[in-house]
């Protein structure tokens, strides 16, 4: 049992005691959502081309229903090669990028090997990485509603406790919440187009930090 060690504020005045601390809560559970990133590089022998290609890429991911996407940013720039000390334009390298995500490993890998089946030539790069395991939004904002709630609940039964154990009236008067919530994740893996593992779906952490103000008369 991990002890927990709470520091405390007390000033004194003419009328009564001012108590300030803070103190953490946490809880420990599974992560509903796996995440990935996943990279399109295309090379072609011209800018037009290579748009045509992240193009037609970007229509099959946003098209795709069985994950969520984020992103979609791409660039294209030209690859200069050197001959007798003089460069020249060779080609147009294009690059997108998506976050993706599913609550569903299944449909997660299903729609990577769908990707991958969508080169056509090795002049096309298709690359996934940052594979993991993560809360999804309503999950976390739904934990850390808890956890607040437990924290109100909390104070209320402590001040009711040093009310007994100091013979006086105490009464919660502040509690603060900072937006310093924290996650711990785990590591991520990386996914290939002929194996697709998918990385444990270990606890993760969540925790708040309220401080809080008591006064006992």
């Amino acid at each position: 049992m991990r002890v927990i060690i709470v520091c405390i504020i007390f000033s004194i005045s003419l009328f009564g005691v001012t108590i300030n601390f803070s103190k953490p809560f946490e809880l420990e559970l599974k992560p509903n959502t796996l995440q990935a990133q996943i990279s399109v590089m295309v090379t072609k022998s011209s800018e037009k081309e290579a748009a045509k290609l992240l193009g037609k890429f970007s229509t099959f991911i946003d098209s795709a229903t069985e994950v969520e996407k984020k992103g979609g940013n791409y660039n294209i720039y030209p690859q200069y090669n050197y001959e007798d000390n003089k460069r020249y334009k060779s080609d147009y390298i294009g690059r997108i990028n998506y976050h993706i995500s599913s609550k569903s490993p299944e449909k997660l890998n299903s729609f990577i090997a769908d990707l991958y089946a969508q080169k056509s030539d090795n002049r096309t790069n298709i690359s996934t990485s940052s594979i993991m395991w993560v809360m999804s939004e309503d999950m976390k904002s739904g934990k850390i509603d808890g956890l607040r709630l437990d924290a109100i609940l909390w104070a209320d039964k402590y001040a009711l406790s040093l009310s007994k154990s100091l013979s006086k009236k105490c009464e919660v008067k502040k509690i603060s919440f900072d937006n310093s919530d924290n996650f711990e994740y785990v590591s991520s893996a990386r996914m290939s187009k002929l194996s697709a593992p998918v990385p444990t779906q270990d606890l993760q952490k969540i925790s708040i930090k309220p401080s809080f103000e008591l006064e006992c008369k």
